[in-house]
């Protein structure tokens, strides 16, 4: 079993993560935005399950940006971090997809959170033994997963 992590790890650890943070921040707004913005036949199942995705995205963000300061760098907090940081896509102001295409996005940037935060999850633990944050991204990772089957099934056409 390793020792403590060492502080430079901690500082790559967090820098590792900022990404994600700044991906989860663009993802609830998302969900945010397509909760307020929401038309159509599924505009009930959807309007909830978005509040929902966008309730537990609140969490989340803060517990990441929580480990960030654990490790001993500032969480970035400004949209135009979030934007730098971030792999995902905000919508084009004035531009709301259908209630299709909205499930279908809020799915697409789920799928690749996990994939991105799973990898993370693998480098964190094999390249410096922290089992803890490990731990915490593979579970959110597998959150993530699950919104993308429910939310993929909801919009299967057959």
């Amino acid at each position: 079993m390793k020792n403590a992590i060492n502080n430079e790890s901690k500082l790559k650890i967090a820098e590792l993560l900022k990404p994600i943070l700044a991906d989860q921040f663009l993802l609830y707004t998302k969900a945010r935005n397509y909760h307020w913005n929401i038309t159509g036949n599924m505009f009930f199942t959807l309007h909830i399950k978005f509040e929902e995705l966008y309730n537990e995205l609140a969490l989340d963000v803060d517990e990441t940006a929580e480990r960030i300061r654990t490790y001993g760098l500032n969480a970035p907090g400004t949209m135009g971090e979030f934007l730098k940081l971030s792999a995902l896509k905000e919508e084009a102001a004035g531009n709301y997809p259908d209630q299709f295409n909205m499930a279908e996005k809020i799915s697409d940037d789920y799928d690749f959170l996990a994939s991105r935060i799973n990898e993370a999850g693998l480098k964190v633990q094999k390249e410096f033994g922290d089992e803890i944050t490990a731990g915490k991204l593979y579970g959110t990772a597998e959150r993530y997963q699950k919104h993308v089957w429910m939310l993929k099934s909801l919009i299967e056409k057959k």
